[in-house]
């Protein structure tokens, strides 16, 4: 299967996404995913950060305000316009053009690089992460988030319990292993505002569980800590379009180093 163009999905996804994501609809981003992952973060106070598929650049702006000094990176063009067109309040992030599978940077650039939900929508994360490995500097680290291999089969669907309430998620062909294209929207945004908006198409790199670990291990970097984030019980009660987190993981993080 040819794999479709990435830079023009995304920049065709990327105006009803800024729009929908900074309107707080993102709520899995926001709520679970997110904190997760700073909470999981090393300091990066000082540090030369790599922002790898910032987007519109949410986290990346959250990254600078913990003392980063970001720069951030992206495919698509209508992304980068909205990152960098964006207030900065003396940020000083700086917004680069380009892929991950040959970043623009020398050799050796950089303490850390983060990938927000983005590894998994590059063409190929294998060599993605071989790119990561090059623009770490000798004790660097890379922390990033992906859809949860567990979860995101080909074949999936919730089973519902006798009152109606999803109790399970049956999946399916779980060893499959190659692009997967979904066609969505988040389902948090009023049905008035999704009507109004282009779902998003969206073709990610499927891996199992041990395929991304071992892709992680093959660029040589040393595996320092993993994360499956979920909703606590109060945040499920109080959020309760995020409870199903409590059922199965919808993300996997891992943070890894250079020797």
């Amino acid at each position: 299967m040819a794999r479709p163009d990435t830079r023009a999905l995304w920049n065709a996804n990327a105006p009803a996404w800024t729009e929908l994501s900074r309107a707080g609809y993102d709520v899995y981003r926001d709520l679970v995913n997110t904190p997760a992952f700073f909470a999981l973060l090393p300091p990066v106070d000082g540090l030369l950060c790599l922002d790898l598929g910032c987007g519109e650049g949410h986290n990346t702006r959250l990254l600078a305000d913990r003392g980063g000094r970001v720069v951030a990176l992206d495919v698509a063009e209508n992304f980068i316009e909205a990152a960098a067109t964006t207030r900065n309040d003396g940020r000083g992030i700086r917004y680069l053009l380009g892929d991950g599978a040959v970043l623009p940077v020398r050799a050796s650039s950089f303490d850390a690089v983060t990938a927000f939900m983005s590894l998994m929508d590059v063409a190929d994360p294998e060599v993605t992460l071989r790119e990561v490995d090059r623009v770490l500097r000798p004790g660097g680290f890379v922390q990033f988030s992906v859809v949860h291999p567990a979860t995101s089969t080909p074949t999936r669907g919730w089973v519902d319990d006798e009152s109606g309430a999803r109790e399970a998620l049956a999946v399916g062909d779980y060893f499959h292993e190659g692009p997967v294209t979904e066609t969505w929207i988040f389902g948090s945004a009023p049905a008035e505002v999704r009507r109004e908006l282009r779902p998003f198409t969206i073709t990610y790199a499927r891996r199992t569980l041990s395929g991304w670990l071992n892709a992680v291990a093959d660029a040589g970097l040393a595996i320092e800590a993993v994360a499956e984030p979920h909703a606590d019980e109060e945040m499920a009660a109080a959020h309760p379009e995020v409870a199903d987190t409590r059922i199965v993981p919808f993300f996997l993080l891992v943070r890894a180093r250079k020797p």
